[in-house]
Order: structure tokens, then C-alpha cells, then sequence
């Protein structure tokens, strides 16, 4: 966490070349997402890892309000439990142990996934973007938080609209997607400061808003923020 873009992609990008590891796109986290919801996966809403530690592999207890936003967090076992329990499980993809973690809440994960001819705070320059340009996907330079109608074909965000209005236990009004009610907001310009990348999962105290649907945005470096590594097995 509180690092880049740049520094996400260079480092995912040089960790294993022989494996053609790489920083995740939008459509590969769409990939994942769609087989957990399916009858491969967990078919169902992946629980949020609500570890306040950022601690991987955990998972919220039943007794753990995530009705609403702000949601409970912590460390206590009375609010979050980890992986190799049957708690844990939920927060899997499969709902077991083979599956993946952390795809609702921890940290929130940068994509490489950007809107064209736009860097933002992300540190990396045209040169990067069209030297690796099979690496990112590119969203329409006039994108808006409602551009839902931008989906790339496989990026698990289309169909999360239309969004809805409508305020969290936070008095604070925001959009929501309309399968798990998560949050839901698209590349744009929003209030006169440029968010171009797209962030996916949520972070661990999102409550409801956060899920493996959870389209959000970013740029720079941030305490919440974190990425995912791509490796190609041969």
C-alpha cells in the first residue's frame, strides 16, 4: 500500500517475466469475478475481509454489522476470522479453502485500467502506456462517474447498471450498483479532479458497498490502496 501505479505495474511487471507476470486489468478481475458467481464459484455475494491489520484471508463474522456504510471492523474474533476457518471460507471466491481471498474489502486494488490519453497521479507516462499496451485496459476519454455503457466486454462492470442514489447509515448519498447494492462509480472527471484508474474490492471498513462486483476509482498512492498480481502458469 501507499505506492503508485507506477510502482504497482513495474513491480508486478519485473517480479516473474518467465510467467509473464503482470499488474491485474479490469478484464481479468472481471474473469474471476464471473466464475464466482456462477456454479464453478461461490455463486453468491463474497463476504468483505473487514481486518482492520489489512491482514489477507480474512473474513466478517455473521455477528459483524455490514449492513451499511461505515461497516464493523477490526481484529477481534468476534468480528473477523481467518482463512482456515469455516467463516473464512465466505470470503473465498469457491467458499472454501481452495478459492481466492480477498476479492470484497482489505484494500482496495488498482487495475490496470485507465481512461485514454489520461494519467493522472499514477506516475507512469505515454511512453509506459504505449510500450505496454497489451498490459492495460482503455476506457473512452469522456467517461463519467454513470459510464457504465463503457464496459469493456468481460470487465464484470456493465451490467452493474443503472446506479442508484440513495444515502448510507453515514447520511452521505451515493451510488450503488443494482446486483449487491456495492458501490458503484466509473472513470471520470468528477469535481474538477481528474480520477482516471479504476480500483476494484473495496476496503475492509466499506461495509455493504464493498464485493467482487465493487467498481470504484483511483490514482495515486494511497493507505487504502493495493493492487494484484497476475501470474500466466504454463
Amino acid at each position: 500500500r501507499n505506492v503508485n501505479v507506477a510502482t504497482f505495474f513495474k513491480t508486478s511487471y519485473n517480479y516473474k517475466r518467465e510467467l509473464d507476470s503482470h499488474m491485474m486489468k479490469n478484464t481479468e478481475w472481471g474473469a474471476v469475478a464471473y466464475l464466482s458467481h456462477s456454479k464453478y464459484g461461490i455463486n453468491d455475494e463474497v463476504r468483505i475481509n473487514n481486518n482492520s491489520n489489512y491482514i489477507t484471508g480474512y473474513a466478517s463474522t455473521d455477528e459483524a454489522d455490514q449492513s451499511s456504510y461505515p461497516g464493523t471492523s477490526g481484529t477481534a474474533s468476534t468480528v473477523t476470522l481467518p482463512y482456515n476457518t469455516e467463516t473464512g471460507y465466505k470470503a473465498t471466491t469457491t467458499g472454501n479453502i481452495t478459492g481466492i481471498y480477498d476479492m470484497s474489502g482489505g484494500g482496495w486494488e488498482a487495475m490496470a485500467a485507465v481512461m485514454k490519453n489520461t494519467l493522472g497521479a499514477s506516475g507512469l507516462t505515454n511512453t509506459d502506456l504505449t510500450n505496454y499496451s497489451i498490459y492495460f485496459d482503455i476506457y473512452p476519454s469522456n467517461s463519467n462517474l454513470d459510464s457504465y455503457n463503457y464496459r469493456i466486454l468481460g470487465d464484470a462492470t456493465g451490467e452493474m447498471g443503472p446506479f442508484y442514489y440513495y444515502k448510507d447509515k453515514d447520511n452521505t448519498q451515493r451510488r450503488h450498483n443494482n446486483w449487491y447494492d456495492d458501490l458503484a462509480n466509473f472513470l471520470n472527471y468528477g469535481n474538477n479532479h481528474l480520477i482516471p484508474w479504476f480500483s476494484r474490492g473495496g476496503a475492509y471498513n466499506f461495509g455493504n458497498l464493498t464485493g467482487q462486483f465493487f467498481c470504484g476509482v483511483t490514482g495515486g498512492s494511497s493507505n487504502h490502496g493495493s493492487t494484484r498480481l497476475v501470474l500466466a502458469v504454463k
